[in-house]
């Protein structure tokens, strides 16, 4: 499609496209303005692996021996096994419920930090439509971390001393706007706008090439209606003069000979021979 007969049917359709522009870009303007804006604030954890005591501890201080070990986590052949349990909780679909019920947003993310599935850190990310809110849903997510991560272990009541702890190692320290929400919300009302133009336009278009066949139809039949009519006036005098014209200007009527019989077509030639002997006696 020649982008200039694009531009040159937008412009002739003016009336329909400069509406649809000003109105697309007055949307632009209130979307970019007053749309709900997204705001993420993020907090990381580390997983501390247990203090277990040694055997020479054990000797030192006897008591030790008689703490309840039975973390079932530090039984596990994967030492982040206790990672990866927290992970799937955290993302359950009832966890969004339960911040629901506490006034707070149930967009999130919960994943591995630095280190891949075989790291200790978790990263928590809470998205609110104010900084407020997404601090909060931040804090919320990192006490229910903390809480998961103590009752799992705890399940057979073993001691504090066989149980991994946390720690924040980067606290949510500042709301970050996502621009990308407005960004999404701009392009979403600009394709709309694209899209109401040329379908207007394009209806302009078509009643436009209907009426102009309509027209010219029209018009052809007016031609040809007032050729007809020429014609006729042509004709009239011509008929009028020959209707007046005297008699010996019109061809004599002329009967059609009529066709010979069979006996006088043979007996012709025989006429012809008597009427020619004739001739010659009285020639002598």
């Amino acid at each position: 499609m020649d982008p200039l007969a694009v531009l040159r049917t937008l412009w002739w359709h003016r009336i329909v496209s400069i509406p649809i522009l000003l109105l697309t870009l007055a949307a632009g303007l209130y979307v970019f303005q007053f749309a709900p804006r997204s705001y993420e604030t993020s907090a990381t954890y580390a997983m501390i692996n247990p203090d277990i005591p040694t055997q020479q501890d054990l000797l030192n201080n006897p008591e030790l021996g008689k703490l309840n070990d039975k973390n079932p986590y530090l039984r596990s052949s994967d030492p982040s096994l206790i990672v990866q349990v927290l992970l799937t909780r955290l993302n359950d679909s009832s966890m969004a419920d339960k911040l629901k019920e506490q006034g707070l947003s149930p967009e999130y993310t919960v994943s591995r930090g630095v280190g891949g599935i075989n790291g200790f850190l978790v990263d928590i990310t809470g998205i609110a439509e104010t900084p407020e809110k997404s601090f909060a849903t931040t804090r919320a997510l990192g006490s229910t971390l903390e809480k998961y991560l103590y009752d799992g272990q705890k399940v057979n009541g073993a001691d504090d001393a066989y149980l991994f702890s946390s720690i924040m190692v980067a606290p949510p320290d500042k709301a970050t706007e996502q621009f990308s929400s407005r960004l999404r919300s701009l392009i979403a009302v600009f394709l709309a706008g694209v899209v109401l133009m040329f379908g207007a336009v394009s209806i302009a278009h078509s009643i436009s090439v209907t009426r102009t066949r309509r027209q010219s139809g029209l018009g052809d039949v007016a031609e040809i209606e007032a050729e007809s009519r020429n014609r006729i006036r042509l004709r009239a005098p011509l008929a009028k003069d020959a209707k007046n014209a005297p008699n010996h200007m019109e061809p004599p009527f002329r009967s059609p000979d009529p066709e010979p019989s069979p006996g006088e077509a043979l007996a012709t030639p025989a006429n012809g021979a008597e009427e020619s002997k004739r001739m010659s006696e009285l020639a002598r």
